[in-house]
């Protein structure tokens, strides 16, 4: 089976971890769509955004070190490209141009299955030719648009995917994705998939062996958005203080959607928070992750996280509030504790409890990512079987 693997730089996290296992059953050929606002997203570090170029490899594009942490992932597969799109907007000449490329270049495979892992409005510009593919599969991240991130790019793209003629399959990583895309879009009766969402292994492999690592303070990371639930966070803070004086905690991330954040109360506890407005460089994070206590979520609302699933992947518990898909990975009291949302009081509560003894050490004893690339191949059994439907 020849399968088109096609993603959104943002998703790369999650996406290589599929990578890893699904190469292994299928001739794999992965297209990976970059932006320049992209090209320091999650994963990724560019030596040089290119130029008059559509498809490059990534020995081309990307930093020595950063390739050579995605090399062992990427080998294996039928071939690795990413679709360069230069213009900022999301759709103009240059998007339909790379579309174009994009699909002379993958009709030459004849493939049986062309996987969307999610997508945008560049993506739109494949719409042209996807009546050739009998089997589109497309992942649904977030059915419905976060708090503060809804618009017409978002919308727009949707209504024109999920209006494409033939047989097309939805996947999802959590069954509360599942459930939501059900609600909102009815007369969508295609057939429908949950892969369970697993501990990412790629950030731990950039840190030595945590064993003697001392663990340092409390981290939330990920973008500073307004679904993010930051503000109750900060608000939570001073009571968690109040009762733990010396605790530590750092916010690392890039501010989006013109979010602000309370820099008068970080500049009150300015010895106690540390905020890094900014891409934080993948040892860096590796680091600031292996070095905390645990991972704190106060999302206001959330599909499934790959924050979560990071965190996991280093045997770190997290809090976060009971929304979305977290109840289904998080095991109350067992790998992490789950408070109620835009309740700053109750966080502080979680907070202080995982503190107290450092209780936090029995809830990372529960957490077992070893098991990871096992739980991979699990999903990878299940995909095979969508496709072959």
């Amino acid at each position: 089976m020849t399968v088109v693997y096609y993603m959104q730089v943002a998703f790369l996290d999650i996406s290589i971890e599929l990578i890893n296992v699904l190469k292994k059953h299928v001739q794999l050929h992965v297209l990976i769509e970059l932006t320049p606002h992209g090209k320091n997203l999650t994963v990724l570090e560019i030596d040089k955004f290119p130029e008059k170029k559509t498809l490059v490899t990534p020995e081309e594009i990307l930093t020595k070190r950063c390739y050579e942490s995605l090399k062992p992932y990427f080998t294996g597969t039928a071939s690795v490209h990413f679709v360069i799109h230069p213009h900022r907007t999301g759709f103009s000449y240059s998007t339909l141009q790379a579309s174009f490329d994009t699909w002379k270049y993958i009709r030459q495979f004849k493939p049986d299955i062309l996987h969307f892992e999610t997508f945008g409005l560049r993506t739109i510009g494949m719409l042209f030719y996807l009546k050739a593919f009998k089997n589109v599969c497309i992942t649904i991240h977030d059915p419905v648009p976060h708090t503060g991130e809804d618009s017409w790019k978002v919308t727009l793209p949707r209504t024109f995917m999920f209006g494409i003629p033939g047989k097309k399959k939805y996947m999802f990583y959590s069954q509360f994705a599942k459930q939501q895309f059900e609600e909102h879009y009815k007369k969508q009766k295609q057939h429908k998939t949950v892969l369970q969402m697993s501990p990412y292994g790629f950030l731990k492999n950039m840190v030595k062996s945590d064993s003697e690592v001392q663990k340092k303070h409390i981290l939330f990371f990920g973008r500073l958005s307004p679904y993010k639930g930051i503000d109750d966070l900060l608000k939570a803070m001073p009571a968690v203080f109040n009762e733990f004086p010396n605790e530590q905690l750092i916010i690392a991330g890039k501010t989006v959607h013109d979010f602000n954040i309370d820099e008068e109360l970080i500049k009150k506890y300015k010895n106690n928070i540390t905020l890094l407005d900014k891409h934080i460089p993948n040892e860096e994070l590796a680091e600031l992750i292996q070095r905390s206590k645990f991972i704190v979520c106060p999302y206001k609302d959330a599909t499934q996280s790959g924050v979560l699933m990071t965190a996991f992947g280093f045997n770190t518990p997290v809090i976060a509030t009971n929304v979305g898909a977290f109840p289904e990975f998080i095991n109350e009291n067992v790998n992490g504790l789950l408070v109620p949302p835009n309740d700053p009081e109750k966080l502080a509560e979680g907070m202080c409890f995982a503190l107290r003894n450092d209780h936090y050490k029995v809830l990372a004893q529960n957490i077992n990512s070893t098991r990871a690339e096992d739980l991979w191949n699990r999903n990878t059994e299940i995909l095979l079987h969508a496709y072959a439907s």
